[in-house]
């Protein structure tokens, strides 16, 4: 993995320079810078050394004949049979890289060559002949790609922040992304926090030449129950996690995971199994201290990831991830690229670091187990939601009940969380529950200030939810749910801080379970398989079983984070009351600040569970500020290293 960056347009090398440097932390192993002043195109790479680690497959890559210039972020898995097949060809390929073998082919192909590409990858190609940059995403987008169409010209980068470096580039905030993270934590869709950046969307492509910006679609997850296949088993499913991960284990470096524990991790280091002796595999666990408040469903994974490594014979590594939250919440939002108000972000960052430590800068992880296989508690409320049809207009008595439960009690917040959904029409239900407060809907909307509301929709829905309901018509609520994770969820949010805070310690973390085969195998599953209302990830479990040990099968859902609600009412209360004061909040104009400190005060009395809503205005607001100081390129920018400066 690496980071990327660019441009089409007037601006002067030493900003793609500039860009450059600022993605530094994605390629500390080397960099490098290519343009063409004529046409005015640069693009630099910074490198992280992961497959043929020779100075031979160094970018920006060019074709022998000069015409094509790849750079290019990500690892094509299945290379090296393509390298076979382009050698037997006749092409005469000088390094053992997947990005000499990406070029090549997209040099014999086109835009054809991405039907063929196993992966996760962010490129951009130029090609002198027809004078087009050709810019693509993988098919989940696991590997990010920002760009911005300026009156001048385009540019774009593995990060956002790279592009703030430019001059020219208007900083105006996207009400609409305010509205998103306010409700969602993530920005749905290909909006940024910036009117000026969007994101290129997974399974996408770009066309920058003389007549505009051409965008194109090559890959679609497919729907949930669309093409059921009643005959897959749980045996071929765990026969395709071992092919899956033997594909993804492709590396001239060493090859860690993490372990927390759970289904998801450990089924993948249990395929790492089948490929390399288990002595050496490493892999890493957080540790953290038990939730301050009973209402947040986190704990400490320690003794399941204990179990599983002493099981399986591997090496654990526990991290501790127990910072000063405080000082770490703006580099962490800022990081993001978005203000994404999840503190998992920082505990990815650290177990990072600790495998970047101990000389490992790939690791696997389980990410996607939930998405693909309905693991979380809304895939639960979507069900009962489904099996309660008429009934709900019992909902506001399981409101009533959940009285009856403790004050800030997980059982109590669940139980009012799901009365509250029951009670709601259908789209409306799928949109909440992707959310992760009591303050939803009308009431959401309300905080906004008045001159956000004609930018938000009426319903209050993000427009990228809308499209993915009109897609899902007539499909079970549940299958619904998933095609919205798959599309937004995971691309937008756990997969844009596994990647960018994995990178920013120099760590390549893939994710085997979001490879489109498995997607697609999913896809295929009757619902039942799925999911009942005892147990979620039912085939995914089944397939293990014998393989992981039993407490890890029978472990709930728990959550990777921070317990927010015990520290906003805890520790970092004066941050909370500093960020959401009210001349602060006026003074930023996105929020009514009477509703928000309405709001903060029937927090604090709990009264209202809305630490999910107020968090997220903290990190809006430590998000622009670093924005407010973040620098813009000037001559006296740091450049690359001379070494990986040539042109």
């Amino acid at each position: 993995m690496c980071g990327i960056a660019g441009f089409i347009g007037p601006w002067p090398e030493g900003l793609a320079r500039a860009m450059a440097v600022a993605e530094a932390h994605r390629g500390p192993d080397g960099d490098g810078i290519w343009s063409d002043p004529a046409a005015g195109v640069t693009l630099t790479h910074v490198r992280l050394s992961i497959i043929d680690l020779t100075e031979a497959a160094a970018q920006p890559m060019q074709t022998p004949d000069g015409r094509f210039t790849i750079v290019f972020n990500g690892e094509i898995y299945n290379y090296r049979a393509m390298r076979r097949e382009l050698i037997a060809a006749g092409e005469k390929l000088r390094t053992q890289s997947d990005t000499e073998v990406l070029l090549t082919l997209f040099a014999r192909e086109g835009a054809a060559c991405l039907e063929r590409l196993q992966g996760i990858f962010a490129f951009a190609v130029w090609d002198a002949e027809k004078r087009e940059l050709f810019l693509a995403r993988d098919h989940l987008g696991v590997k990010p790609l920002y760009y911005a169409q300026l009156a001048d010209g385009f540019l774009f980068a593995s990060e956002l922040k790279a592009l703030t470096l430019c001059t020219d580039l208007p900083r105006d905030i996207d009400p609409v992304a305010v509205a998103d993270h306010l409700g969602f934590l993530w920005t749905a869709g290909s909006a940024t926090m910036l009117k000026s950046v969007r994101k290129l969307r997974p399974g996408c492509t770009l066309t920058v030449s003389d007549s505009g910006v051409a965008e194109d679609r090559y890959f679609r997850t497919p729907l949930h129950g669309r093409a059921v296949d009643p005959t897959l088993s749980a045996a071929d499913l765990g026969d395709l996690i071992d092919e899956v991960v033997a594909e993804q284990m492709v590396a001239d470096v060493e090859v860690g995971a993490l372990l927390s524990g759970g289904v998801d991790s450990s089924a993948i280091v249990a395929s790492m199994m089948r490929v390399t002796d288990p002595s050496q595999i490493t892999t890493f666990c957080a540790s953290a201290g038990e939730a301050a408040s009973g209402a947040d469903n986190f704990g400490d994974d320690r003794n399941f990831a204990r179990d599983v490594a002493s099981e399986f014979g591997v090496k654990l590594i526990e991290v501790p991830t127990e910072p000063d939250l405080i000082h770490g919440l703006q580099e962490m939002v800022w990081s993001l690229d978005e203000p994404t108000a999840d503190f998992s972000g920082l505990q990815t960052l650290m177990l990072a670091r600790a495998a970047r430590d101990a000389g490992i800068k790939v690791l696997l992880a389980g990410v996607g187990g939930d998405d693909l296989f309905t693991g979380y508690g809304r895939h639960t409320a979507a069900l009962l939601y489904a099996k309660l049809g008429s009934l709900r207009h019992f909902a506001p008595l399981l409101g009533f009940l959940s009285r009856f439960f403790p004050a800030d009690s997980l059982r109590r917040r669940r139980a009012s969380r799901i009365a509250a959904l029951l009670s709601m029409p259908e789209r409306h239900m799928l949109a909440e529950s992707m959310g992760w407060s009591e303050v939803a809907g009308a009431d959401r909307k309300a905080l906004l200030a008045q001159s956000l509301l004609p930018s938000v929709r009426a319903d209050g829905l993000p427009q990228p939810f809308v499209d993915s309901f009109e897609a899902t018509e007539g499909l079970h609520p549940v299958e619904r749910l998933l095609d919205l994770e798959l599309n937004g969820f995971m691309p937008d949010h756990n997969l844009n801080y596994t990647d960018k805070m994995a990178m920013r310690a120099g760590v390549e973390v893939r994710v085997p379970l979001c490879d489109p085969k498995l997607v697609a195998f999913a896809a295929k599953l009757p619902l039942y398989r799925l999911i009942d209302m005892k147990t979620t990830k039912k085939i995914l479990r089944e397939s293990q079983t014998g393989r992981i040990p039993e407490g890890v099968l029978r472990r709930p859902k728990q959550g990777f984070g921070v317990p927010v609600r015990g520290w906003l009412k805890g520790p970092a209360r004066p941050l909370m009351e500093e960020l959401t004061a009210f001349d602060v909040i006026e003074n930023r104009g996105f929020f009514d600040a009477a509703a928000v400190a309405r709001l903060r005060e029937r927090f604090l009395a709990g009264t209202v569970d809305a630490a999910m809503t107020l968090f997220p205005m903290m990190a809006i607001e430590l998000w622009c500020r670093a924005l407010d100081t973040a620098p813009v390129y000037t001559a006296e920018a740091p450049s690359l290293s001379a070494e990986g400066a040539a042109s």
